[in-house]
């Protein structure tokens, strides 16, 4: 299969389930598509990133740290929000490495609490920065600090309810591990 060729086409989820059901019966043929998330042209860009976050649930272990870190650096500097989202999924996914680069977590951070970002882009850093937590406590204060003080009035249901269900983890004290899904 040419998978630039078939990221080019108007995509549907039909289509993007037999791109993924093909790298599934050709494991060798995942860096090809990973690598479109590289591509130069934008569509063909997300839509791998979308081929590639349902990837990343069946078979995280495909995944590096190196691809960790190439995720993160694309999510602070793509400007397309259809890639941000796809980059953030699948590093939801997969887990999370022992070094972070601080400047991601930073953008979590910004991206979570500014209402400027989609919903799935607040949530998914919400996410992330809580699994980021789990691994690195000296965020926890911080984090649920921003999660407390943020007015319920500014934001939009869908964040108010990823807020409510990990604050909620937090105020349990009963952390889940890093690879453990929560939500």
């Amino acid at each position: 299969m040419d998978y630039r060729e078939h990221l080019a086409q108007p995509l549907s989820k039909r289509f993007v389930d037999v791109l993924v059901m093909e790298v599934f019966s050709k494991p060798e043929d995942f860096p090809v598509v990973y690598r479109l998330i590289f591509d130069e042209n934008i569509k063909v860009a997300w839509r791998a990133a979308w081929a590639v976050q349902k990837i990343s649930e069946k078979h995280p272990e495909w995944f590096s740290e190196k691809i960790f870190l190439e995720l993160t650096e694309i999510c602070i500097n793509t400007k397309h929000g259809g890639l941000h989202r796809g980059c953030l999924s699948i590093l939801l996914n997969l887990p999370i490495p022992n070094s972070i680069p601080v400047e991601f977590i930073n953008s979590c951070f910004e991206w979570m609490i500014s209402p400027r970002f989609p919903i799935a882009v607040q949530a998914l850093s919400m996410k992330l920065l809580y699994r980021i937590c789990l691994i690195e406590p000296d965020f926890l204060p911080e984090f649920k600090a921003y999660l407390e003080n943020a007015s319920p009035d500014d934001y939009s249901p869908g964040f108010i309810s990823t807020r409510k269900n990990i604050l909620k983890l937090l105020n349990s004290k009963k952390l889940l591990k890093q690879d453990q899904k929560y939500i």
